[in-house]
């Protein structure tokens, strides 16, 4: 190897280790300035925060459970025919048209069940005039057998001749009687009174004992069937008052009781299922409205703060307050209950007594330091008056 090449290689380790340290130095400047402005942004704030506070107090709560569901009938008949086989030859209503209970609904094709009528009616009429020839005879051989003009045979053989004449006429009457239901059974009539509420066969069709022909929905009482969580459904009683609101009539309040509590929870959902009653006499209401429902379980006990000083963390979804606790903001994450008013329950994350910030939270982070002003002197706006 020449001198040149050696000197050529040498100056390339030269450059090659002052990049190296180059390298070194930039992360090593990079690390120290990172440190340095994670120290400034760690460190406490020195500035003061100007709040308001307001107390959080204990109060008594009127214990509701906000639920929903759709309004049902009351009552609800699918009318099915009595006769298969048999054209539905008249159709006297329709979806939407109210019926009393016994009224005319459709009839099917009964021809063939009139002439079976109108045959045993014939029959039953030669058989009534044979029981009266027979009646006629035996009164006439009974006076002759008292003037020993005719035999006991004789006598008895008209006798069983009259009750077997008896016999002819009561079978051809039950026959007809018979026959009479069965002809009723081709005309279909309400169970109940309702609205019609669907048609399944039109005029023409063949009838089905398993094919309905209409479905008939009384909404003079109507029920929301709701599910409630396990651990609101043992406070749960039957009678228990509901407030029913439907989206409809928003200024209207409706009232319903707990008629149905199913025993069972569903493992899957882990939720009961209630049934609501309540009564509709003039028709306001119809089935399939959206329901709002609360449930008034009575009063308890509960920590409330004013809306106003709940925060909300934009990546959970979380609710946050800022309380203050030796002149510094203290973040404190909350779990609410029910809203009231103006108020929120907090069921867990705050004491009551413990000063809330109701103004300047905009402004907080947790380690702030804080002055107050124009403090709330009337703390009970944080909730209503204890009871």
């Amino acid at each position: 190897m020449t001198q040149e090449q050696r000197s050529g290689k040498s100056g390339r380790g030269v450059r090659i280790a002052i990049i190296l340290i180059l390298v070194f130095l930039t992360i090593t400047v990079v690390n120290v300035v990172r440190a340095r402005f994670t120290r400034e942004a760690e460190a406490p704030h020195e500035k003061t925060v100007p709040v308001s506070v307001v107390a959080a107090r204990k109060v008594s709560l009127d214990r509701v459970i906000d639920q929903a569901g759709d309004l049902r009938s009351g009552s609800e008949v699918t009318v099915y025919p009595k006769v298969s086989g048999k054209i539905l030859e008249s159709l006297k209503v329709d979806k939407g048209d109210f019926v009393s209970k016994g009224d005319l609904l459709a009839e099917l094709e009964a021809r063939g069940i009139e002439a079976q009528i109108q045959e045993a009616g014939a029959s039953l009429q030669a058989a009534v005039a044979d029981l009266d020839l027979a009646e006629k005879e035996i009164a006439r051989l009974r006076k002759l057998f008292e003037m020993n003009a005719v035999s006991q045979q004789r006598l008895d053989v008209a006798e069983a001749g009259l009750r077997s004449a008896k016999a002819q006429v009561e079978g051809i009457q039950a026959r007809l009687r018979q026959l009479e239901v069965i002809r009723d059974d081709h005309k279909i009539l309400a169970p109940i009174s309702g609205y019609v509420s669907a048609r399944y066969l039109d005029r023409g069709s063949l009838s089905d004992l398993h094919q309905p022909v209409l479905r008939i929905s009384s909404d003079q009482t109507l029920k929301i069937v709701t599910m409630v969580t396990e651990r609101d459904f043992p406070h749960i009683k039957k009678g228990m008052t509901v407030e029913i609101r439907v989206d409809a009539f928003p200024e209207k309040v409706f009232s319903g009781k707990i008629s149905v509590i199913n025993p069972t929870i569903d493992p899957a959902t882990r939720t009961g299922e209630v049934e609501v009653h309540l009564e509709n006499k003039d028709l306001t209401l119809r089935s399939g409205m959206f329901a709002h429902l609360a449930i008034h379980l009575g009063r308890k006990e509960g920590v409330v703060v004013p809306r106003d000083t709940l925060k909300t963390d934009a990546g959970t979804g979380r609710f946050y307050i800022f309380v203050v606790k030796d002149g510094k903001a203290e973040l404190r994450n909350v779990r609410l209950g029910q809203y009231q008013d103006n108020q929120a329950e907090v069921l867990e994350g705050l004491s009551a007594g413990e000063q809330v910030v109701i103004k300047g939270q905009n402004r907080l982070k947790h380690g702030y330091a804080v002055t107050l002003e124009d403090q709330d002197k009337n703390p009970s706006s944080a909730g209503k008056k204890e009871g």
